[in-house]
């Protein structure tokens, strides 16, 4: 996978994790019509996150920025998906308002495609590991099987082979906590996945987005083309 302008590897995920409580207060100030930097300056000033200490404040606001930015893929995932930037524009408006005020359920699935689209290995991993694994109806997905999954990632791409030992562990259980969080996973102990009963408004706008293969994967289904 070539990245776009959107994208990164994904070797951050290490201490930014799924954070939906975060990810609501910058939805939400999205919401209110503050751009990029006023976002991370109010989130600031005001400690919205309730952290016992400032030390992250910023950083986290603008890794859950970034998310809500990467929802509107670049020109060329927009052309190659045959979207408008219009249509572009209204759906992510449309995801970042359900990661705001929408129901937990809707917030935590919306969570999860922001990370699908920011991160290259979190998309893999949901495309070819998981997606493929429902499609074909394995409903288990060991340890063993996030441990391969990594290393052949790291085979594809040279950036990602220099990850450290300490990153991988962290990087398996950021993966393990989307998994849960989202609901494709009962607990975090489970080996079991299970697919997702894709609310009606996420799917929606993720389909309007042109993203046919997050939502078959998501689901256990095939792509509709």
């Amino acid at each position: 996978m070539a990245q776009n302008s959107r994208t990164v590897r994904g070797g951050a995920l290490t201490r930014e994790q799924f954070l939906p409580h975060e990810m609501r207060v910058v939805a939400d100030l999205r919401l209110q019509g503050n751009d990029d930097e006023k976002i991370v300056s109010l989130v600031r000033e005001g400690n919205l996150f309730q952290y016992p200490t400032m030390t992250m404040v910023a950083n986290r606001a603008r890794v859950c920025v970034q998310r809500l930015n990467a929802l509107v893929p670049d020109e060329h995932e927009l052309a190659r998906r045959r979207v408008s930037p219009e249509d572009a524009s209204a759906a992510a408006d449309e995801l970042v308002r359900l990661i705001a005020r929408g129901m937990p359920q809707q917030a935590s699935q919306a969570i999860l495609y922001s990370m699908m689209c920011r991160y290259d290995l979190v998309r893999e991993f949901i495309l070819d590991e998981v997606g493929e694994r429902l499609r074909s109806l394995d409903y288990t997905l060991a340890d063993s099987d996030l441990n391969a999954f990594i290393t052949r990632f790291q085979v594809r791409y040279a950036d990602a082979a220099k990850w450290s030992d300490a990153t991988l562990v962290r990087l398996r259980g950021t993966l393990r906590q989307c998994l849960t969080q989202s609901g494709l996973r009962e607990s975090q102990r489970s080996e079991a996945i299970q697919p997702l009963l894709l609310d009606f408004e996420v799917e929606r706008a993720i389909l309007a987005l042109g993203d046919d293969l997050a939502v078959a994967a998501l689901t256990g289904q095939e792509v509709l083309r």
